[in-house]
Order: structure tokens, then C-alpha cells, then sequence
């Protein structure tokens, strides 16, 4: 005779380590942004900050050029001569 009890748990919980492996990339897929994000857009304001700006080695933070400290870290600020 074959238990079926212990056959039908199992298939549960094959089932329910299934979903849990695929339902939080599913919900990632819903809530992802990354088709409304405008490449064009994201292209011109990069090549805006470049023009105007230096972005900071050691923070990443952009800052005005002219300085030569980060106003974020503090960290020194790359020169146009270096």
C-alpha cells in the first residue's frame, strides 16, 4: 500500500519551494523601471554634468568645477592638469 499522505506533503512542498523560487523575480519584473528609463535623456544629462562638473573619486558625488575639495567627503578633487 502506498502512503499517500507523505507523497501528497512532499509534492507540497516541491511545489511551494518552486514558488517561492520564482515569485520574487517575478515581482522584481513588475516593479523594475528599467523600460521607462529615457537612454537619450540619461546620455544629454551626463554630457551636461561633464561640461560643468567634476565627479569625486572617492564619493562618486559630482561637484562644481573650480573646487578642489568634494563639498560631500572632502576627499581632494582631480584637476584638469592632473
Amino acid at each position: 500500500m502506498v502512503p499517500w499522505e507523505p507523497l501528497l506533503v512532499y509534492a507540497l512542498v516541491l511545489v511551494w519551494a518552486a514558488l517561492l523560487g520564482w515569485l520574487p523575480f517575478r515581482l522584481l519584473e513588475r516593479i523594475s523601471i528599467v523600460d521607462q528609463i529615457d537612454a537619450s535623456a540619461v546620455e544629454r544629462s551626463r554630457e551636461a554634468t561633464t561640461d560643468s562638473t567634476v565627479i569625486c573619486p572617492h564619493c562618486g558625488q559630482p561637484n562644481d568645477r573650480g573646487y578642489t575639495f568634494c563639498e560631500s567627503c572632502g576627499g581632494k578633487l582631480p584637476t584638469d592638469w592632473e
